[in-house]
């Protein structure tokens, strides 16, 4: 004998299912942009320490800005869509064992050592698949600073 439910519950299940796959939908279109985020994160700030690592090798590429940012451009990966209108820029400074900022002339330090640091910051817009809060995406910076080796 077949069992039949009490009157009007015959599609309760149907719309429970109708009002959940949006919400699961959602949350799963949300996980994947989150994951997209972070590795549009991880490849800027990579990029961001390639340009660092060879404006760090030695004096004369410490004042090579523009080696800088190409090697930045040059490591991002190639999946990073045009659309993200990527931009590098690239700076070196000097300071005094000790912490104050100086110039960076070869007399700056008269008491102590000079210290040059390179800086490379690289910035991206992230696209997600739906616009969340906003129509435009998410602009992201990433930068990073190292010594030079002397």
């Amino acid at each position: 004998m077949r069992h039949r439910g009490h009157a009007g519950e015959s599609g309760q299940a149907l719309v429970e299912v109708a009002l959940t796959i949006p919400l699961l939908l959602v949350l799963l279109v949300g996980t994947i942009d989150l994951g997209r985020l972070s590795q549009f994160d991880t490849a800027l700030d990579t990029a961001a320490r390639a340009g660092a690592q060879y404006g760090s090798l030695n004096l004369i590429t410490a004042d090579d800005t523009s080696g800088m940012k190409t090697a930045a451009k040059n490591d991002l990966p190639s999946d990073v869509p045009s659309s993200a209108n990527v931009s590098v820029s690239a700076s070196s400074y000097c300071t005094c064992y000790g912490g104050s900022t100086t110039s960076c002339s070869a007399t700056a330090c008269s008491t102590s050592h000079r210290l040059l640091y390179v800086t490379v910051s690289v910035t991206g817009t992230f696209s997600p698949f739906f616009k969340y809060f906003s129509s435009v995406g998410i602009a992201r910076t990433k930068t990073a600073t190292l010594e030079v080796a002397q």
